[in-house]
């Protein structure tokens, strides 16, 4: 009977009897699990009120207008303009002259910090890259400066502002990660990175902004918004270090530090053309910090700098890592300083290189970027070795490789992450993903995902996706054994490692330049690049080495020597991303054995002098200093960028950097 009921029905009424009842069940699961913050509502609206009168307290009282006649300010307080030309001054110089200037009393702590402040706030107007200021960073410069006149004494890094990725507890602070519930619960202990670089002298003056919960790479989230790219205002700086990479490559702080868990500090870089170097975790280990994923599978959680050239990032990663001052701080970490790292023109390296992991393709100009750099590196004599993953180990083909990597990020199969989203507003950007992770949480949907949507997907949609999506751990056993298989792929890789004679890796940084913020959430394909170096636990550094050019786009429509789309929805959704991309960053990654962070540093020395770089980004003082744009071909959002940005061509000014370096800053081992 009830047969003939539906035969009788028409062609509509099928349709219509089918989504109803989903649109039912969506409605339903929005109301249960898309909880609009509830009680966390009012810490919200608390927190962004007193988030508010902070940031206008410190923009005025680094507003050059306030400041005259104030006796802190050097180097001339008469009036406004002599003071913002001092501000000026200071926001040109590259870290390391900084450095020597605030070290030779040119320049003072109070007014270094007010400059960084004055110009970070302008740039947090525009990208919206800082989540909080931190109260005391005033009174900090003002204390360095008063014990310095009492005692003639400075710390190596006094009176350098820097940022702080807002997952790094500092005292008396908050650490939401984007999460409401987690608003007026402050830290009671601080980072000992943070202690330790404010022990040296620098000023914490603010934190950054995160992906909601940390896990993506594009830095959205509801309490603190979305972070803009400073390079192309439509596209993400990155994540979930994405806050300091926008607020460094801008121009907005000295430095700036972040944590790496699956490319966390890598694909910022790449991203918003900055340099970093995620070490072995226990070269330079740190705790107070939220990492993310608390019990998280054979993944190595690493910490670093950002920072806008090699010479800079060794320079710091020399004052830190072994330091026994930092070590008194963080036993855990490796006492072992950091050694050479220079080379003469004489030595001869072997550098493995690839383009493709055998998982997901790059966009051609990434693809570009290892190609032109090996040639450079083997014009200047070095040994170039294609290392071939499909050779690593038949037992680990690279899709089996990727399952193993999702399954070590969520080892409980989503159920933290899950618990984390719960009653929480969910993010424009990542509710796609949020909802994939906690619609799995159901038995039930898990299992039709695993055995019914997934084989379909990998016949009819994405070999990728289905690989993503099946990445679980059915229970404690099948945990044990991916980590077992992990440790023993590990092995494998370095045993082919060795085998080549290999002193370091090129690859591709990340499958696309920056991509626009809708991406990120339907293309986790792309972690497995970065994400690879973390289960690997291997130093992987990141250098910029030349724009996308046009031919790189136009390649990707050419599905033959371009980008070929195997009829894969992913790799459809990867070209769409990087579509009008011409003239943002792109940069290599350069990966080398555990505890060798002074190789790849050399390494990264080496793609810096050979490649021809990128340009950095001024921030405009004069609005009427503009250049010409072409706003009928070219992208919206990087027309926005350069009403606020000079696109400025400093490669060789690296020559002067590197000589000030030098005299000033290592005093390498020979």
């Amino acid at each position: 009977m009830g047969n003939h009921f539906w035969s009788t029905w028409t062609s509509s009424q099928r349709i219509f009897s089918i989504i109803w009842p989903a649109i039912v069940l969506y409605l339903i699961m929005k109301l249960l699990i898309e909880k609009m913050w509830g009680s966390n509502r009012g810490a919200v609206e608390r927190f962004q009120k007193g988030r508010e009168a902070l940031f206008n307290e410190f923009k005025e009282r680094s507003d050059p207008e306030n400041l005259v006649g104030n006796r802190r300010i050097v180097n001339g307080n008469q009036n406004a303009e002599e003071i913002e030309k001092t501000f000026c001054e200071i926001l040109q110089l590259d870290l390391i002259t900084l450095k020597s200037r605030l070290q030779t009393d040119d320049y003072n702590a109070y007014t270094v910090l007010c400059a960084f402040i004055w110009r970070a706030i302008k740039i947090d107007e525009e990208i919206n890259c800082i989540t909080e200021l931190i109260r005391e960073a005033f009174d900090i410069a003002e204390r360095l400066d008063d014990e310095y006149e009492a005692s003639g004494e400075k710390g190596d890094l006094f009176g350098l502002p820097f940022s702080v990725k807002s997952n790094f507890f500092i005292k008396n602070y908050d650490v939401t990660c984007g999460l409401a519930k987690l608003l007026e619960q402050p830290k009671t202990t601080t980072c000992p990175m943070v202690e330790f670089l404010s022990d040296q002298g620098a000023i914490p003056f603010c934190f950054t902004n995160v992906p909601q919960g940390l896990l993506s790479y594009v830095s959205s989230n509801p309490i603190y918004g979305t972070t803009k790219n400073p390079w192309d205002f439509s596209r993400t700086p990155g994540g979930s270090s994405g806050g300091e990479a926008a607020l460094l490559a801008a121009g907005g702080s000295a430095f700036g530090i972040g944590s790496d868990l699956a490319g966390s500090l890598r694909i910022p870089a790449a991203f918003c053309g900055l340099v970093t170097l995620k070490p072995t975790q226990d070269r330079l280990c740190v705790t107070d910090t939220h990492g993310g994923l608390p019990g998280r599978g054979r993944l190595g959680l690493s910490f670093g700098f950002y920072t806008k050239t090699v010479n800079e990032q060794e320079f710091l990663l020399r004052t830190i890592v072994g330091n026994p001052s930092y070590l008194e701080l963080c036993p855990m970490s490796s006492p072992a300083k950091l050694g050479k790292t220079s080379i003469t023109p004489e030595e001869k390296l072997v550098i493995g290189w690839f383009t493709d992991d055998g998982f997901n393709p790059v966009v051609p100009s990434n693809r570009r970027a290892v190609e032109e750099t090996i040639q450079n590196l083997k014009e200047q004599g070095h040994k170039i070795v294609e290392f071939k993953l499909s050779d690593v180990s038949e037992e680990f083909p690279s899709f089996v490789v990727a399952n193993m990597l999702f399954r070590n990020v969520m080892p409980d199969n989503g159920a933290y992450m899950s618990e984390m989203y719960g009653g929480e507003q969910y993010d424009e950007y990542m509710k796609l993903f949020i909802r994939l992770v906690r619609v799995k949480q159901n038995v039930v949907v898990s299992w039709l995902i695993r055995y019914g949507a997934m084989p379909l997907a990998k016949l009819l949609l994405s070999k990728r996706l289905a690989c993503i999506g099946s990445a679980y751990n059915s229970d404690l056993a099948a945990c044990r054994q991916n980590q077992e298989n992990t440790d023993t792929f590990k092995l494998h890789w370095i045993r082919y490692w060795k085998s080549k004679g290999l002193d370091a890796l090129i690859c591709p940084s990340f499958i696309t330049p920056a991509q626009p913020f809708e991406y990120p959430a339907q293309l986790s394909n792309g972690a497995f690049l970065t994400g690879l170096f973390n289960m690997l636990d291997f130093p992987a550094g990141v250098v910029p080495v030349a724009p996308v050019k046009k031919r790189d786009v136009d390649l990707l429509n050419d599905p033959v020597d371009g980008f070929p789309l195997e009829g894969d929805i992913l790799l459809k959704k990867q070209r769409e991303s990087a579509q009008q991309s011409a003239g943002l960053p792109n940069a290599v990654q350069v990966v080398t054995l555990p505890n060798c962070e002074e190789m790849c540093i050399r390494v990264m020395k080496l793609v810096e002098e050979t490649s021809s770089g990128v340009q950095r980004l001024q921030w405009k003082h004069d609005k009427n200093d503009s250049d010409p744009v072409d706003v009928n071909n070219t992208p919206s959002g990087v027309v926005e960028s350069m009403e606020h940005f000079k696109r400025l061509d400093l490669h060789r000014v690296k020559l002067n950097e590197i000589s000030t370096f030098q005299s000033l800053a290592i005093k390498e081992i020979r």
